[in-house]
């Protein structure tokens, strides 16, 4: 059996009103054809809905047990219908991603603002994890798109080149007496903090065969921005961060000097190659890509 939308707004509309010419006044349509197409419905059921009297109309005992019913089924697809037709024009739905702490903390937050201010049906997830974790979310489908530089398996992602920011030294001047530029073999006796294995700063430093990494394995450890910027300050340490992490605004007080020669952190955005995003996730992405152009960041950080 296939009920139809039209069918049962015809119904639940003429239960409402009790009256056949009310009926069709409200749902556009001459009153021998509701009659008509009630009474096919009735036949498609094989029960009466209604009790037909000259004056009005009124439910039968099946009539007014498939009233919610019907209600209940007008609902879900008026539901469905404007979902769909949300998600299509990029102005509901879902997106989800995946970001670095210095992405998320010094770019995304203005293009989010205006991105929800643009598109306010749209939820947005952001999960925040280092460049292996966001390479490996995406590659399992757990979020739409990631920003970061990837990391690990990337044979099935598309990944698309957002930005470039050198890696450098953030200290406190108060502390430590660095020059603009820093060369990395005479680092090794500098109270450097600990990458962990699995960041994208590593992973650059390890494929440049740079002895940083070496270097790092003495100092403490931390796993997040927040905390390398905070040790820096304290003076535990000095942390070795792209110039995009040292453009956060906590950063402002300490200072920052690139490593010599020169070694570059690249930023993608990464998404399945074999997977179609929805109409919003397309629309944040192409937020992400404008609002980096127009990002007021260290000046050293390269935009594509």
């Amino acid at each position: 059996m296939n009920l139809t939308q039209r069918q049962l707004r015809m119904f639940v509309t003429t239960a409402a009103v009790g009256n056949i010419s009310r009926a069709s006044e409200a749902l556009h349509i001459s009153q021998p054809a509701l009659t008509r197409a009630l009474q096919e419905f009735e036949s498609q059921l094989g029960v009466a809905l209604f009790l037909r009297t000259t004056r009005q109309l009124a439910l039968t005992p099946e009539g007014e047990r498939f009233l919610p019913v019907a209600q209940r089924l007008l609902h879900d697809l008026t539901e469905a219908a404007t979902l769909i037709q949300g998600e299509a024009t990029g102005q509901s739905g879902s997106v989800s991603l995946a970001v670095g702490e210095a992405f998320g903390c010094t770019v995304l937050p203005d293009i989010l603002q205006s991105f929800v201010k643009k598109h306010p049906g749209v939820r947005v997830r952001v999960v925040n994890d280092n460049s292996q974790g966001i390479t490996r979310r995406v590659a399992q489908g757990e979020v739409d798109f990631g920003i970061g530089s990837p990391v690990g398996r990337t044979e099935a992602l598309r990944c698309t080149k957002l930005l470039s920011a050198p890696l450098g030294l953030l200290f406190n001047p108060q502390l430590h007496q660095l020059k603009a530029w820093v060369r990395t073999e005479t680092l090794g006796d500098l109270p450097l903090l600990k990458e962990g294995s699995d960041t994208s700063i590593v992973s650059v430093l390890r494929a440049q065969g740079s002895d940083l990494v070496a270097h790092m394995d003495h100092g403490v450890e931390v796993s997040s921005l927040a905390l390398q910027l905070a040790m820096a300050r304290a003076g535990v340490g000095i942390a070795v961060m792209s110039a995009l992490g040292a453009s956060h605004r906590d950063a402002a007080d300490l200072r920052f000097s690139p490593l010599r020669p020169t070694v570059q952190r690249e930023v993608f955005v990464m998404q399945q190659r074999d997977r179609a995003l929805s109409v919003p996730a397309r629309a944040l992405i192409e937020a992400v890509v404008a609002g980096a152009k127009g990002a007021q960041l260290h000046r050293l950080v390269k935009l594509e």
